[in-house]
């Protein structure tokens, strides 16, 4: 038999053994490390060793397979700042990404929002604007960079044929490991710690597109997860009042915004309910954070045929442009900023353009023909 202190010791001795090899071993045991530990919080203390070591038996063999495979699906890196083209096996790929201060190499590796793409999933994520104040490593980065670089990772490293669950799985498990590296954080008492994202993703295999949060797609002309979540709606109401009780002007706002500062402690307070299906029903809200996640709350749409045309963004794109461009998405986020730049018009947010800002929000879209 074998308890956690042994199989700890296990656990790392084959993380020395993968870090000259490959990772993705260690990822998959970290992933049973924290069932291990989920059974013994339920006072099932000790585990067979036997089915442990088939179970690492397995894996090891098809690691030099899976990651030939991962490596071959791999996409090039994520260009920012510039109208990018790529072909993949079914078609081309057109994207745009950019930090809401606008370009250059400090500012890309500020930013939030991710693209990932290979012959079969096309992805778009919308990391979490930051609300804590934490930055992570020797880089400082912010809970939603993490989040959106998490989930790319996941993406990369799929075994083959994954399905939706199993991408779910995978891409929790990486969340669960980054929370066992900085346990002196509550990420449970205090959820607004949590590197958090919304994901949408289409999978050219299967013919479906899959979300969780407010990225939204349009597919051959279809909208799809355009809806926003209500806290949302609540909030950038209460941020606007404010704005306009207070009689501030645009310059006063983007110097100093009292709209968001009134609301700023709702935003931290709304971490209760994410995540939550004890939080009322009306007010609970979904999305990447390590967190389980019901799989009836996994928003998903199947397609009977191949697509011709799927478009996905971010929310830092506020609609989507007749004519299926790029320029076309810039054109109309230009033209939507001239005229309420604070977001405080007919079409409320929970943040405007601030001083030495581009945009109020990253942003992110692909199109895929």
């Amino acid at each position: 038999m074998i308890d956690e202190e042994h199989f700890i010791e296990t656990w790392y001795a084959v993380k020395v053994l993968c870090s000259k090899n490959g990772n993705s071993l260690y990822f998959e045991l970290t992933f049973l490390y924290n069932s291990i530990r989920e059974i013994q919080e339920k006072k099932m203390n000790q585990l067979s060793l036997c089915p442990l070591l088939a179970l690492c038996l397995i894996l090891i063999p098809t690691q030099k397979s899976f990651a030939r495979s991962s490596k071959e699906r791999r996409a090039d890196p994520i260009e920012y700042s510039k109208k990018m083209t790529a072909r993949i096996a079914l078609g081309k790929i057109e994207y745009f990404i950019e930090s809401k201060k606008g370009a250059g190499p400090k500012h890309d590796a500020d930013c939030e929002d991710g693209i990932f793409f290979n012959d079969r999933f096309l992805v778009v994520i919308d990391g979490a604007t930051d609300k804590s104040g934490r930055t992570y490593g020797p880089q400082k980065k912010k809970g939603g960079r993490i989040a959106s670089e998490l989930i790319c990772r996941a993406f990369r490293e799929l075994p083959p044929g994954a399905d939706r669950e199993t991408i779910l799985k995978r891409i929790q498990m990486y969340f669960k490991a980054f929370h066992n590296r900085h346990g002196n954080v509550d990420f449970v008492g205090k959820p607004h710690f949590r590197p958090t994202a919304c994901v949408i993703w289409f999978d050219l295999e299967r013919n479906e597109l899959v979300a969780l949060g407010d990225c939204k797609a349009r597919i051959d002309g279809k909208v799809f997860n355009d809806e926003e979540k209500l806290v949302d709606l609540l909030n950038a109401g209460f941020r606007k009042t404010v704005i306009n009780k207070l009689g501030q002007s645009d310059r006063d706002v983007q110097e100093s915004d009292l709209g968001r500062s009134y609301i700023m402690p709702l935003l931290k307070a709304q971490g209760r309910y994410q995540n939550n299906p004890e939080a009322p029903e009306a007010f609970q809200y979904w999305v990447i954070d390590g967190f389980p996640i019901p799989q009836e709350k996994v928003l998903s749409w199947s397609f009977s045929k191949a697509p011709e045309v799927v478009e996905l963004s971010s929310d830092g794109y506020l609609t989507f442009p007749e004519k299926l461009e790029i320029t076309s998405y810039e054109s109309a986020l230009t033209d939507a900023l001239k005229k309420d730049p604070l977001r405080i018009g007919a079409n409320p947010s929970t943040k405007g353009l601030t001083a030495g800002k581009k945009s109020f929000d990253d942003r992110a879209v692909l199109i895929f023909r």
